[in-house]
C-alpha cells in the first residue's frame, strides 16, 4: 500500500505538481504560458524512451525532485509514473494547499 502524500512532502512536491499539471494538461498553451511549455519540454525530453511515461531511470537521469519521491508518486505500482499519476500529486497538493 502507498504511503499517502502528507504535508511534510508538499514543499518538495511543488515542483512536480507543476510540471505534473502541464505534463498532463492539453497541447494548447494559453498566451504568456512560456513557462508552462518550458516544463512540458522538459518533461518531454526526459521521457527518453518516448513512451509517455517517466521512468525511474529517466527520473533520476533527469527529475531529482520526481525521482526523490518515485515511489510515492506512482499509485500503481507498475515502475514507472503516468500522466494521470503526475497530476494526482498535483492535485493532491494544490486541494492542501487550499
Amino acid at each position: 500500500m502507498k504511503t499517502p502524500i502528507h504535508a511534510g512532502l508538499l514543499p518538495a512536491l511543488a515542483p512536480v505538481a507543476l510540471a505534473a499539471c502541464l505534463f498532463a494538461a492539453s497541447a494548447h498553451a494559453e498566451p504568456g504560458a512560456d513557462r508552462a511549455e518550458a516544463v512540458r519540454e522538459h518533461l518531454k525530453a526526459a521521457d527518453r524512451n518516448g513512451d509517455g511515461y517517466i521512468d525511474r531511470t529517466e527520473a533520476d537521469a533527469a527529475l531529482p525532485r520526481i525521482a526523490k519521491h518515485f515511489d510515492r508518486l506512482d499509485a500503481d505500482g507498475d515502475a514507472r509514473l503516468s500522466p494521470s499519476e503526475l497530476k494526482a500529486a498535483a492535485e493532491a497538493l494544490a486541494a492542501r494547499r487550499r
